[in-house]
């Protein structure tokens, strides 16, 4: 599990982050980790109710915990936010290796480029002209910087990551390995032949501060105008977010999602795993989209959809429960088929005394 460089007492902790000890504060912590594998110098925390039985069997001492919950026996610091806190304070005292300030031996850039002297351009990473990293960023290695794209502060472009030309970055945005920002829209039209050729793509990607992106997700950019991701969305891994697509503010999207040109989605909406849309539609602020939901339509704000053909949550709960009926209910069909004297697709005026069932038509089906 992660360890400190040394001791750190759970007051110093609890001061760093604004909460209360309960127990004894001089409690010296020596890393951080799960419930199921934490020793007892280590600090975990619990959500909820659901995690105490793991917490029983565990021997740590001191837990960030919410409120209301009885821990006997533990020290503990009291969140409203437990997990949050307990990001906060790895953050704070596990801060994540950095490369040295300055551009290293064997990065290639521009002449024409600009560098913040804070920031860290590692080897193998490539500025293209004109492009500009601010303050204390960090573009890794192999990652891949175009002609004139800004980078703003505090950013992080992990190794692999390519940036093209034009785009731009606000401030602790985020590119995990493999993302791609600011590749050609998939935007065909034919040709006087029929052929199908691509459009040309001149528009550029921007993405607000605070926006996260996922290893080997794709960020197209706009034909003519923007692709925008705004401030504080979180994008998972393998997401395909197709050209002139405007992502809101603090969206979650899930991994393997798609949205085709041209998909609003309202701020705060959560699109989850798998969802696809089709392309010019808008999930409303605040909407959830369900994992593998497919939309043909609008979603409304607030409105949760799920299935394929996406549909509004409780019509969809009843058609899945009308679904396990199904079985059943053909089995009823046969058996009243056989009672009436009637072949499977024959009607009421048919020739009479026929056999009622035939092979496939018993309750075994």
């Amino acid at each position: 599990m992660p360890r400190t460089a040394g001791p750190i007492r759970l007051d110093l902790l609890a001061r760093s982050i604004g909460c209360e000890v309960e127990g004894d504060g001089s409690l010296a912590i020596h890393g951080f980790a799960s419930l199921e594998h934490a020793r007892a110098d280590e600090l975990v925390f619990v959500r909820d109710r659901a995690h105490l039985p793991a917490l029983a069997a565990s021997p740590a001492r001191a837990v960030v915990a919410s409120f209301g919950l009885e821990l006997p026996g533990r020290s503990i610091l009291r969140s409203p936010r437990p997990a949050h806190d307990f990001s906060r304070l790895m953050q704070q005292f596990l801060p994540a290796d950095r490369p040295a300030a300055g551009v290293a031996v064997g990065a290639h850039v521009d002449p024409s480029a600009f560098v913040d002297p804070t920031a860290a351009i590692e080897p193998g990473a490539r500025l293209g002209p004109g492009s500009r990293i601010g303050a204390r960023s960090v573009v890794a290695s192999n990652a891949t910087i175009g002609a004139r794209v800004v980078v703003g502060r505090d950013c992080w472009i992990h190794p692999g990551a390519v940036i093209r030309e034009q785009c731009e970055l606000g401030d602790r945005v985020v590119l995990q390995p493999g993302a791609v920002v600011g590749s050609d829209g998939f935007g065909l039209v034919a040709d006087e032949q029929g052929r199908p050729v691509a459009m040309a793509h001149r528009g550029r990607v921007v993405i607000e501060d605070d926006v996260e992106i996922g290893a080997n997700t794709t960020i197209d950019r706009a034909t003519l105008d923007e692709t925008r991701i705004r401030r504080g969305a979180k994008i998972d891994n393998l997401v395909q977010i197709a050209h002139n697509c405007d992502i809101g503010e603090n969206v979650l999207i899930v991994a393997q999602t798609g949205l085709s040109g041209g998909t609003i989605v309202g701020a705060g909406a959560i699109v989850m795993a798998q969802a696809g849309t089709t392309g010019h539609l808008r999930i409303g602020a605040r909407a959830f989209v369900g994992a593998r939901a497919g939309l043909h339509h609008d979603v409304p704000d607030g409105e949760r959809v799920f299935g394929s053909p996406a549909m509004e949550e409780r019509s969809w709960h009843r058609a899945m429960a009308a679904l396990k009926r199904l079985p059943e209910l053909l089995r009823r069909v046969r058996r009243l088929e056989q009672h009436l004297g009637l072949r499977a697709g024959s009607s009421p005026g048919g020739r009479a005394g026929e056999e009622g069932t035939s092979r496939g038509d018993s309750d075994r089906d």
